[in-house]
């Protein structure tokens, strides 16, 4: 995703990793679709594809995953499961620090205040662009692409056994008619 050169052990890139991995995690670089060297050239926040590629992967990979299970509490997507998605991110970037690929375990006592940064820089985000409704939009879009990946049909879409109040008042007006009827027949 961000183009780590995997399969090279040379000098130029180790040194090409370690510099990569710097300038993503600087001012959370990584958020962003498209990145530059200047944070203020930057655009395309929280719409970098790994993103939605993570989320689909732990939350919308079929039907008995717990964003379409439990629909009414991912939608719009939750905040601390998008700074869980950042930090994770951010532990994946972690491991190309040196240059070259080390595992590093993803663990409460690492990354806790890792994830405590994004999910405050998540709010405060939200605070501040609240009333255009940015950060809901990107949640809700999360979502809604989310459950076109889980492939089950449109929750709007799917057929309800609800009784409608037409059918309501025929049937009152049925059984009343029916009642008067049947006490005439007697």
């Amino acid at each position: 995703m961000f183009n780590f050169l995997s399969s090279s052990q040379t000098k130029l890139a180790i040194k090409k990793n370690h510099t990569l991995a710097e300038e993503i995690k600087e001012g959370a670089n990584f958020a962003f679709k498209h990145r530059a060297l200047l944070q203020d050239d930057c655009h395309g926040f929280l719409k970098v594809p790994i993103i939605q590629k993570i989320i689909n992967t732990m939350w919308f990979a079929n039907k008995n995953n717990e964003g379409i299970k439990h629909h009414t509490h991912f939608k719009p997507f939750p905040l601390p499961a998008l700074a869980l998605v950042l930090t994770a991110i951010e532990c994946c970037i972690d491991e190309w620090m040196t240059g070259t690929h080390a595992d590093i375990p993803f663990m409460v006592q690492n990354y806790c205040a890792t994830y405590d940064s994004h999910l405050k820089c998540l709010q405060d985000f939200d605070e501040v662009t609240k009333e255009f409704g940015v950060l809901n939009g990107i949640h809700t879009r999360i979502f809604e692409d989310g459950h076109i990946h889980s492939r089950v049909a449109a929750l709007s879409m799917q057929l309800q056994n609800v009784v409608s109040a037409q059918i309501i008042a025929v049937a009152i007006k049925e059984h009343q008619e029916g009642s008067m009827m049947e006490n005439e027949m007697d």
